[in-house]
């Protein structure tokens, strides 16, 4: 079943928000399609994560609104969870927010992940449609892994190379902002964290034929870059019904493929010294 209006709830809580769009987010939930689309498979992952592991500090590298980092708050509450950003206003924004929400194991730094200097501090990171914006991506995947104490997690989500619509395939879109190339194979995906030394842990697809159709009709009015903001909202209840339809026929499982992809990597244990000894 699609993530509903509960998903994002915190955004209620933004302080910029104006009572208009107070209003429109407590009537149709978070009203960013790529996102609700996005969650609809990170969200499990999320949650699946938290029935196996315990960590100390959790990490959602790029937080952007401040939403899956509210939910990694709230799926491990007894880690300590922090959001980066580059955006400094968005960050004082989403403070206020998780204060609001009373996600007291939840904050927010201005951070550029790309020079994240971190050693061994994090058990798990999550970067949502960043590589793609990012030239130097191999180096990006070793900063995580670099961060990462041995045995800590990944998880990371970006485009596929290609927009896949009912069985026809173009590439993907490189007129959205920032973007220094269409998107990723599962593939090219795949060797690009076993580059940097993680041991992938699964791959698979989102964003099905039907979500894709809803994500291509809101980027032919938006154009990628939140232009049309009024034409936006008059048809964000469509194309989230339609987004809501299609993960509804595809239900909780993964495309067999899609316009989107997601992996769940896992930086390895050291081994163990001979006889155990320290």
């Amino acid at each position: 079943m699609a993530i509903g209006r509960r998903f994002g709830r915190e955004l209620l809580l933004d302080p910029a928000l104006g009572p208009g769009e107070r209003l429109y987010a407590r009537l149709f939930g978070v009203p960013v399609l790529g996102l609700r689309v996005r969650a609809h498979y990170l969200v499990p992952e999320i949650d699946a994560l938290a029935r196996r592991i315990r960590p100390r500090k959790v990490a959602d590298a790029g937080s952007g609104r401040g939403l899956l980092t509210a939910h990694l708050a709230r799926a491990f509450p007894e880690a300590e969870v922090v959001g980066f950003d580059v955006d400094a206003r968005q960050v004082e924004r989403d403070n206020a927010m998780v204060r609001a929400a009373g996600l007291a194991n939840c904050r927010f730094e201005v951070r550029d992940v790309t020079r994240l200097e971190i050693d061994e501090e994090l058990d798990l990171i999550l970067s949502t449609d960043n590589l793609e914006h990012l030239e130097d991506d191999r180096g990006q995947c070793r900063i995580f892994h670099r961060a990462l104490r041995p045995g800590g997690w990944l998880l990371v989500h970006v485009p596929h190379r290609t927009r896949n619509l009912f069985g026809w395939r173009r590439e993907n879109f490189m007129e959205i902002e920032g973007h220094v190339r269409p998107g990723y194979t599962r593939g090219g995906l795949t060797a690009l964290l076993e580059q940097a030394g993680f041991e992938v842990a699964h791959t698979a697809y989102s964003y099905n034929s039907i979500e894709t159709l809803a994500n291509d009709l809101s980027f032919l009015v938006t154009g990628g870059r939140e232009k049309r903001k009024l034409l936006y909202a008059l048809v964000f209840p469509f194309l989230l019904g339609l987004a809501h339809l299609g993960a509804d026929l595809g239900g909780r499982g993964h495309p067999k493929e899609g316009s989107g992809l997601l992996a769940l990597a896992r930086r390895p244990k050291r081994p163990e010294p001979p006889g155990g000894e320290p």
